[in-house]
């Protein structure tokens, strides 16, 4: 994004403030009677000091002392340097200011360096200020701007490398599955591959779209069920309440489907009652619901430390980077179930 030209170049502030200078000059000393010549090289000549001490602070002394966090020491030297600059100045042009004063003025006697001097001090170190506050300003939002830029880029890069880990993942758990059935029914393995090969096909054209459709993952995930569901010979209790009617709203894809996965990778496996999985997605007050229960088997206190899958560690990062403070996900582990609670305002999926 290409930066404004009032935050890439200063001296075009400093000349529209140096012409206004030179303009309000000119008309408040001809307006007391000063010829139109005089008054405009008097003008000229009290404010082209001023501007220079601006192109010094601007392009020299700013950006130095700012690198250095040392704006206090810059605003004495500021100070000091129109001070001396207005000094001499005001020494130097003091004949044709007490000249042209004596034109105009009832007393010109009292026209002298201590009734001049404070007057053209002032008027240096206001236009001096402003100018310096306007280019500080530029370097804030030149800050701002490229710190924006870098955060973006930094989220980016984050995404992608997520997403990465995340497709390794499903693949390794998908095509374990597949393994697993080719022993136990063959027609079904082949099958399980071609609704694998589309789930793969969503994966490379899809996912790597910074949002799709929610129709769309919802299918996914209704995929995955099924194809679950085969591996497992329907051995599960699944049960999935699936909006029917969703509106055209927009997704991270393959942001929900962690959840899925996870709920069947640690469902439980037991022999004398149910294992169960149970998924809810809904709409309700302009927030998504997505739930995920799965049945688990008591933890034993020796595989308290077995390491855990990147695929809920990877959502939580994605869901902080894409949805901030718009979102809101719960994981609960009780003593015979395991619950994903996931809320996400929709004016964010619009």
């Amino acid at each position: 994004m290409p930066k404004p030209f009032f935050l890439m170049k200063s001296w075009p502030v400093i000349l529209t403030i140096w012409v206004m200078d030179v303009v309000l000059t000119f008309m408040q000393v001809h307006m007391q009677g000063l010829p139109y010549l005089e008054a405009f090289w008097l003008a000229v000549v009290e404010s082209i000091p001023g501007a220079l001490c601006a192109f010094l602070f601007c392009y020299w002394l700013l950006p130095v002392f700012m690198k250095r966090r040392k704006m206090l020491l810059f605003a004495l030297l500021a100070v000091v340097i129109c001070f001396v600059a207005s000094l001499i100045t005001v020494s130097l042009s003091l004949p044709m200011l007490c000249n042209s004063a004596g034109k105009v003025m009832a007393a010109p006697q009292t026209c002298g360096l201590q009734t001049v001097f404070p007057g053209h001090f002032i008027a240096m170190l206001f236009t001096s200020g402003t100018i310096c506050g306007i280019r500080f300003y530029q370097e804030y939002v030149r800050t701002l701007i490229d710190h924006e830029r870098l955060h973006t880029t930094h989220l980016e890069a984050e995404m992608r490398l997520l997403r990465d880990q995340l497709n390794p993942h499903f693949m390794f758990n998908m095509m374990n599955s597949i393994h697993v059935l080719i022993e136990r029914d063959a027609g079904q393995a082949a099958d399980m591959v071609l609704e694998f090969s589309d789930m793969l096909r969503y994966q490379l054209h899809d996912a790597s779209k910074p949002a799709i459709p929610l129709q769309q993952e919802v299918a996914y995930l209704q995929n995955y069920v099924n194809v679950e569901n085969k591996r497992r010979c329907n051995e599960l209790k699944v049960t999935c309440n699936w909006e029917t009617q969703l509106p055209p709203y927009y997704i991270s894809p393959l942001i929900l489907a962690p959840f899925v996965e996870n709920a069947f990778k640690h469902v439980s496996q037991f022999a004398d009652q149910d294992n169960f999985i149970g998924i809810d997605l809904f709409l309700e007050e302009e927030t998504l619901f997505f739930i995920v229960k799965n049945s688990k088997e008591p933890v034993d206190t020796t595989e308290e430390t077995r390491p855990r899958g990147i695929g809920l560690a990877n959502v939580r990062k994605r869901l902080a980077l894409l949805y901030p403070d718009q979102h809101f996900l719960s994981i609960e582990e009780t003593a015979d179930q395991f619950v994903a609670y996931l809320e996400i305002k929709t004016d964010v999926l619009r």
